[in-house]
Formats: C-alpha cells, sequence, structure tokens
C-alpha cells in the first residue's frame, strides 16, 4: 500500500501531482514493470481526490508510457517500462516545435557523434562491430549507391549502430532523434555518387577505428565526416539559393 506521508492532495492541480507523484514511484522502482499500481478505492483514499482527477491522472500516466489501463473484471493499471519510442517522438516533437535547424543539429552531433564512437570503440560488443560492418557493406552495394534516399537512410543507419555500440542510452536516444530529424531535412540535398564514395570511405576509417578499439581514432575520425559533411551541405545550400 502507498505510504500516507505527504499524499493527499488538495490543490486544483491535483491529476498533475497525483501523477508525478506515481510517476516518482514507478521509477524508483516502487512499482516493477509487470505489476499492478494499487486499486482505485485505495489510491481515492491516499489521495484524497475525486474519481474524475484520479482517472486523469491516470490517462496522463498512460500517455508517458509508463502503465496501460485495462478495463474490466481483471482490469487495473499495469505498470511497464517506459517507451523508447515514444520518448524520441517527444524530443523530435520539441525540437520541431522550436525550429531546430539542420545546422543546428549538426552542431549537436560534432559533439554526440564523437562520443558515441569512442564509447564504440571502448564498450562494443562483436555484435555491435558486427552490426556496424553490415551497414557499411550495405552502403557499397551498386543498387544501395543509386538509390539517393536508400543510401541516406543506410547512412543514417550507420551513425545509429554506432551509437547503440557506445552502450550509453542517452546517447543512442538523442542520437536517433537527431538522426531522424536530419533525415527530414537532409534529403532535399542530393550528393554525387562520388561523394558518396568518400563517405563510404570516411565510414570505413571510423568502422576500423571501432573495431581496433582505438577510441581518440574512433572519435577523430566521425569528427572529420562530420566537419565534411557540413561543409558539402553547406556548399549545396549556397548553390541552390543562387
Amino acid at each position: 500500500m502507498l505510504s500516507q506521508s505527504d499524499s493527499r492532495v488538495v490543490t486544483p492541480k491535483a491529476a498533475r501531482q497525483i501523477s508525478e507523484t506515481l510517476k516518482k514511484r514507478i521509477l524508483a522502482g516502487e512499482f516493477p514493470p509487470g505489476s499492478y499500481l494499487p486499486a482505485a478505492g485505495l489510491l481515492l483514499e491516499e489521495f484524497g481526490v475525486s474519481r474524475p482527477t484520479l482517472r486523469e491522472a491516470l490517462n496522463a500516466l498512460e500517455t508517458d508510457g509508463l502503465i496501460q489501463l485495462r478495463r474490466g473484471p481483471n482490469g487495473g493499471a499495469i505498470v511497464q517500462s517506459p517507451d523508447n519510442a515514444a520518448i524520441i517522438r517527444q524530443l523530435q516533437f520539441l525540437l520541431r516545435f522550436e525550429g531546430t535547424t539542420i545546422e543546428e543539429l549538426m552542431d549537436v552531433r560534432l559533439v554526440v557523434d564523437p562520443l558515441a564512437a569512442r564509447l564504440a570503440a571502448e564498450k562494443g560488443k562483436e555484435e555491435d562491430i558486427e552490426r556496424i560492418r553490415r551497414s557499411l557493406e550495405r552502403q557499397r552495394d551498386k543498387d544501395m549507391l543509386k538509390n539517393h534516399e536508400a543510401w541516406f537512410k543506410e547512412n543514417l543507419y550507420f551513425h545509429w549502430a554506432i551509437a547503440t555500440a557506445s552502450q550509453n542510452p542517452v546517447v543512442r536516444l538523442l542520437s536517433e532523434s537527431l538522426h531522424n530529424i536530419t533525415l527530414d531535412g537532409g534529403l532535399k540535398i542530393r550528393f554525387k555518387q562520388s561523394e558518396r564514395l568518400q563517405s563510404i570511405e570516411e565510414h570505413q576509417a571510423v568502422y576500423d577505428a571501432i573495431a581496433a578499439a582505438d577510441q581518440d581514432e574512433a572519435a577523430e575520425s566521425i569528427r572529420r565526416h562530420l566537419e565534411r559533411s557540413i561543409y558539402m551541405r553547406t556548399r549545396y545550400t549556397n548553390s541552390s539559393g543562387r
């Protein structure tokens, strides 16, 4: 049963406060994934609010992906692990709402991607390294090279695979959000096939450093690659605006 200390809410924003209180307890492990929150009657007694207010609080938790509400005789609020996809979507919505530009995203990637490469070289598992290698192999495919959209997506997948290999969930989630937004804006620029081939060679250098567990070289290689990408993007953008 929930602790009675400081739990009764009497302010107009009771639903939000109840939601935040329960969220903290879920994240602290008091209610592990797969378990049920206390029954509605107990929560009503605990917080001293009406059923509509409690319902609003539980709906907010469901929207955040922390619980699943089931109706019926065996229903209730079932705790679940946070939905990574939902977190990524919310971050993407926020960045788009703020009017974040591709240039600003690339500035952040100059920080995030080298960190991801360094961590991948240090902590990457065998299956992580193999995932990066397979992406590099697909980028060299002749049909892939001719398909602008498919190659660009594979290019971003390569960077995502490196972020995943970092074994750092913050780096991975941030990287995936940045890459998804970059995908929307980056498809507008059609790089020449020779430029894609150069990117592949730069990707090869990054992969070689990660596979060799050379942290400094991995970070430096991907930094150089991103700086060239920024230069190429600026050149294309300026020429198209003339």
